[in-house]
């Protein structure tokens, strides 16, 4: 019987970069990758997943060592772009939130196909054996301590083994060997559908308004088509996004008590659908029908766990852990996250440390800011079509993105529970202000449906607080300073909370998230936005 270090359950994005990345934390590591799939996969054809922010590229590039990689095979991000209420126009009326210019932390647009046949060809041999065409047909744990065995065999059912392993991760993706065996499945009450597709074909949102005016606002040379762009209605969203192999991956997501999933659910119905909803899209897909690469739709695409880690030596990583929104293109950074800590339990365990007290505030750590972005999304998709309250939320989502998680990870504290603890009293006060601007959105939504936001272009840029918060991701800061800036940011969350209530007004919950939660509003930060929407 063999016998390995770690067996990963899955061969995609996150059972390889775990692989890489445990592999250049100890070459002297072995590490067994069980891969239903065989190499190479389709490019521009495979799977979603396609947009970076700045945890899950920094993950990539660096981490992983892949930034070569990615700037010479894959496209670099042009943020990420809001168009609102363009269908019965031209589209240059539509109100558009995005950059002119690109932020300090880089992103990237990656071919999946591309980037996991290039992890799969760059594994050193001599630390991680990859078994491809094989099907996991048992998972046995040890509770004694001793080495778990797991059973797998080819698709036809012949080359039956069985391998001993000191470790376990399952990154099998949505089939969740682990969590099913366990019955660790955990539903969140964030039910939206989603139904995605490539297209052989590139497509230039640039090119869809002849307007000169409109085109140069987003920069001289026309690059919207580099951004993760989105057209948003009451109840949904459409992703459009380019592949560096030529090919256009576009997705639908919308709640289904406003656009159920048969209504998109097949391709001919999606095309229709699009049609009806972002007629210019439609127009563009209409010529391109014939080069459809893949189309696949799933119903509640966000699920939890109830436990990613344990002291036994086991964990779930990617999506066969948990999965919330790809809106704001969430996916990889999640991936980034498990597997950072991941790789942290595993050395300190091969250290002979003991992780029985370890495993649980990593496990503690990652699932709390996993149910903190839940309010982010969670009941939110009818305002999707409110140009008004949606552009003062993205600014809301990225500065508290930046000013919380990203933070926490590009200063290496998902690993540090103790730095966690030192500043929970301020994480605290930031969940909970959150909490209290998603309702306040929901409200002010409710409160004013129809809102006449005139076309404009909203500069992410001019909005200089967003360029400012994403720039010092770079900075590398001891605990103490780190502090520091921790109790700075709940300050500007807590101005920019309160500037964003006295433009839109007072709703209906003031008993709950009051005055007293906010501090004095800071009147500059939002004038751009509210400039661009004629209502300064």
């Amino acid at each position: 019987m063999s016998s390995y270090d770690v067996t990963i359950l899955g061969g995609g994005l996150s059972g390889l970069t775990l692989a890489t990345q445990l592999a250049k934390q100890d070459p002297s590591m072995q590490i067994l990758v069980l891969e239903r799939r065989s190499f190479p996969v389709n490019e521009g054809a495979y799977k979603v997943g396609e947009s970076t922010i700045e945890v899950g590229a920094h993950y990539l590039a660096e981490e992983v060592g892949l930034k070569k990689h990615l700037l010479e095979h894959h496209l670099p991000k042009f943020g990420l772009r809001f168009f609102f209420d363009g269908k019965s126009g031209p589209f240059s009326d539509a109100v558009e939130v995005g950059l002119s210019d690109f932020f300090p932390m880089p992103g990237y647009q990656i071919d999946r196909g591309r980037l996991e046949n290039h992890l799969r060809s760059s594994l050193p041999d001599g630390t991680v054996k990859v078994r491809e065409g094989t099907w996991v047909k048992q998972i046995e744990l040890a509770s004694d301590g001793g080495f778990h065995r797991i059973t797998h065999e080819n698709e036809d059912g012949t080359g039956r083994r069985v391998v001993s392993t000191r470790w376990v991760v399952d990154a099998s993706g949505r089939a969740g060997l682990l969590k099913r065996q366990l019955d660790l499945r955990e539903e969140v009450s964030h039910h939206v559908n989603a139904a995605w597709f490539r297209i052989g074909a590139e497509v230039c949102i640039d090119s869809w308004c002849e307007d000169p005016d409109w085109r140069a606002r987003a920069g001289r040379v026309p690059r919207r088509w580099l951004s993760t762009n989105h057209l948003l209605g009451r109840g949904y969203w459409i992703w459009i996004i380019p592949l560096a192999s030529g090919k256009t991956s576009i997705g639908i997501v919308a709640d289904p008590r406003l656009h159920p999933l048969g209504e998109f659910s097949q391709f001919d119905r999606a095309l229709d659908w699009i049609t009806r909803h972002e007629p210019r899209c439609g127009e563009w897909l209409a010529t391109t029908r014939d080069k459809l690469e893949d189309f696949r739709a799933i119903k509640r695409i966000a699920h939890g766990c109830k436990q990613v880690y344990s002291a036994e030596r086991w964990a779930i990583t990617g999506e066969a852990g948990v999965f919330l929104d790809p809106l704001y293109s969430p996916g990889i950074d999640y991936i980034a996250m498990a597997n950072t800590q991941i790789a942290s339990l595993i050395e300190q365990d091969r250290a002979g440390r003991p992780i029985n007290l370890v495993a649980p505030r990593y496990q503690g750590l990652f699932l709390q800011l996993f149910h903190d972005n839940l309010a982010t999304y969670q009941d939110q998709y009818p305002l999707f079509g409110n140009a008004r309250v949606m552009s003062c939320k993205y600014v809301w989502d990225y500065a508290l993105y930046w000013s919380f998680p990203a933070l926490l990870y590009f200063n290496g504290k998902l690993t540090d529970p103790a730095f966690f603890a030192r500043v929970g009293e301020s994480i605290e006060k930031i969940r909970t202000l959150n909490r209290g601007m998603q309702d306040y959105l929901r409200d002010w939504d409710e409160a004013e449906p129809a809102c006449d936001a005139r076309a404009s272009f909203i500069n992410q840029n001019e909005i200089t607080i967003l360029s400012q918060l994403n720039g010092e991701l770079r900075d590398c800061l001891d605990d103490d300073a780190l502090e520091a800036r921790f109790r700075r940011n709940l300050r500007i969350l807590e101005e920019l909370a309160g500037e964003i209530r006295e433009r839109g007004g007072e709703f209906t919950r003031q008993e709950e998230h009051g005055p007293d939660t906010l501090a004095r509003p800071n009147q500059t930060r939002l004038v751009p936005l509210f400039e661009a929407l004629g209502q300064v």
